[in-house]
């Protein structure tokens, strides 16, 4: 399964590239995006299962690309990184599906746990598809 780590701080997108242990968790990096437009079009182009977004971003916010991301990708799963801990935003995270809202600074223990949660619920949606499939 393939992560895109979207954030306007590079030096935050290199630290969980770099540092997650990725073949531990079943994943692999498809790279990273700085601004929101960038963003939508990897998300295009490699098709992630899983996109870490800060919620802040240029051209493009991280709430805004959610609700793109949900019109092209439904399946995707998206994790909201920020540094704001807002109620509004965790409001309009739930109103895209986002399956974890995640407050900076974060331990990479942390992030790579949360990580493991959404692969494994990527891991039971998958098998629940693929078993109907088979029976259905």
């Amino acid at each position: 399964m393939k992560v895109l780590i979207c954030d306007d701080e590079i030096r935050v997108c290199r630290l969980i590239q770099h540092l997650i242990d990725w073949p531990a968790l079943g994943l692999e990096p498809a790279g990273t995006a700085h601004d929101g437009n960038r963003a939508l079009e990897m998300i295009l182009e490699e098709k992630p299962d899983i996109v870490i977004t800060d919620i802040r971003m240029p051209f493009i916010s991280g709430l805004e690309l959610a609700r793109q991301v949900r019109e092209v990708r439904p399946s995707t799963q998206i994790a909201f990184l920020s540094g704001y801990d807002d109620f509004s935003y965790a409001q309009e995270a739930i109103r895209y599906n986002i399956i974890s809202y995640l407050l900076k600074p974060i331990s990479l223990e942390e992030l790579s746990e949360n990580l493991r949660q959404i692969k494994e619920k990527l891991d039971r949606i998958f098998s629940e598809f693929s078993e109907r499939r088979r029976t259905g």
